[in-house]
């Protein structure tokens, strides 16, 4: 009966810190995504972050989906990986991240 009463026990305590912790979300803010395109551009972001980044949605901040639909349009023709100077992209593709920043940086959200 003892081992019956420790096992529930045991049982229970598990149970209630599944459900007492949360599922990690990632939930990129303007700012962090001010951030990253920074270091694209200075070509100090990595492959994860960039594919962490474009493989997100943005449902709590709407305003900033077209910025990242237009980052994976760079991405599909301007992707070079990780070159010896660091860089994800092409020249075009760092103008072209260079005017998105400019734009997410002066938007409301």
């Amino acid at each position: 009966m003892i081992v019956f009463v420790i096992t529930l026990a045991v049982f229970l305590s598990v149970i209630g810190v599944l459900l007492w912790v949360k599922t990690p979300r990632y939930q990129m803010t303007k700012a962090d995504l001010i951030l990253l395109l920074q270091k694209v551009l200075v070509g100090q972001a990595s492959e994860n972050d960039w594919a962490i980044f474009l493989s997100s949605s943005f449902r709590h901040c709407p305003d900033l989906e077209p910025f990242r639909d237009a980052c994976a349009a760079i991405d599909e023709k301007e992707y070079l990986g990780h070159t010896r100077a660091g860089f994800l992209l092409s020249e075009t593709g760092l103008a072209q991240v260079r005017w998105i920043l400019e734009k997410v940086e002066s938007l409301d959200c």
